[in-house]
């Protein structure tokens, strides 16, 4: 089928081949939903010719075989008796012409009931299509279709005029300044505001003089980077009054230059401290607890008195040496960390382990005991004449 009428215009050559035939199968024609047009106009060619060729055997209509008791007026005998019969037995012909049919009117209705094919594409793309559908349903999704289509037409149309107005709009403007001026700007990342170059210069310059009242002055930073010892500390002279080292501790510091300043002051003097009392008590002179934190004992005069204390935790305390050793008998004991006599043990007290179930020894040292070791008895687990 190749279109050859070009008086409306140019016409895109089909072949009736590429065409099919999408309608439902008739078998009576031997036409099947797909074939190509080409087939179906051979088909219907090849019946209209066996229609045309009579009625006589072996070719033709067979007028005897046709069921015609359904028609009123008949029988008929010949082709065109058959065809005029049909013709006033429609249902439209009843009441009118010379037909004498009978029936309902055929209306708009029946006609909307009607089903044709529809092609698979279009099915995918409308889902309320189903195949066969009927002309209706055809026509009301082919109109809604449409109506959708023209509406976004029309924005489009709408949206594109208004884009080429404000284009004409541009245009028209002039390009430039008569007379530019290069201004620096920076983006403000609290408003993300571009701001000119000098709101950005005055807020460092206000940043820079509130770090400086934090840090110290140049001076003050320079002066704590420089601090030198000059001689020993004195220690023994109050802080508020020393020389060299330290001349003056600054009481109420009013930046982090001077509040570090005090502060390697300060640690420089405790560790100074440590040292002196290191050197003059030796090392032995830093305290531990004896055997560890979770390790109390309980006094008495007696071994008896000791261990009956010990069995209320309220009685047990902390005890200090230089070892750490449990009733260590080569070093004194205490109740502080502190190798001062005011806190070392009483002579010939007794002290058991809490919570008196363990180990047991007299304290042989103290103000009025021995001054050389052993300054522990030897322990005991038992308690052996009182």
């Amino acid at each position: 089928m190749l279109p050859i009428n070009k008086k409306n215009g140019p016409c895109d050559p089909i072949s009736s081949n590429c065409v099919i035939w999408q309608g439902p199968d008739l078998d009576c024609v031997d036409i099947c939903y797909g074939d190509s047009i080409s087939a179906v106009i051979a088909a219907l060619c090849d019946e209209l010719l066996i229609v045309q060729s009579g009625s006589g055997s072996g070719a033709g209509l067979l007028i005897n075989q046709i069921n015609q008791t359904s028609l009123i007026g008949g029988p008929a005998t010949t082709e065109t008796e058959l065809i005029q019969l049909i013709i006033n037995n429609m249902p439209y012909n009843s009441g009118n012409g010379s037909g004498s049919g009978h029936g309902k009117l055929w209306d708009c209705e029946d006609t909307l009931q009607c089903t044709l094919g529809v092609p698979e594409c279009y099915m995918t793309a409308n889902g309320n299509m189903t195949n066969p559908s009927t002309i209706g349903t055809i026509l009301t999704e082919l109109m809604l279709e449409h109506c959708s289509q023209t509406t976004q037409r029309i924005a489009i149309v709408e949206s594109l005029q208004d884009t080429n107005n404000q284009l004409i709009d541009i245009k028209k403007k002039p390009t430039g300044e008569p007379n530019p001026v290069l201004q620096s700007v920076y983006v403000d990342k609290n408003s993300t505001r571009e701001l000119p170059i000098a709101s950005l210069v005055n807020k460092i310059e206000v940043a820079y003089g509130k770090t400086a009242d934090n840090v110290g002055t140049e001076e003050d930073v320079n002066s704590l980077l420089s601090i030198t010892p000059s001689n020993p500390l004195p220690l023994a002279s109050p802080l508020d009054s020393r020389t060299g080292f330290v001349p003056r501790i600054i009481e109420n510091p009013t930046s982090i230059a001077q509040a570090l300043d005090t502060a390697m002051r300060l640690i420089v003097d405790l560790r100074t401290a440590v040292e002196k009392l290191q050197i003059d008590n030796g090392a032995g002179g830093i305290l531990s607890r004896m055997v560890n934190i979770n390790t109390f004992y309980a006094v008495g005069p007696s071994c008896v008195a000791a261990t009956t204390n010990a069995t209320t935790s309220t009685n047990c305390v902390d005890l200090w040496n230089e070892s750490g050793l449990q009733f260590d008998q080569a070093v004194r004991a205490y109740t502080a960390p502190v190798a001062e006599s005011s806190y070392e043990l009483a002579t010939n007290t007794w002290y058991a382990l809490c919570p008196g179930t363990g180990a047991r020894a007299q304290y042989l040292g103290g103000p009025t005991g021995t001054s050389v070791a052993p300054f522990w008895s030897a322990t005991v687990e038992t308690c052996v004449g009182g």
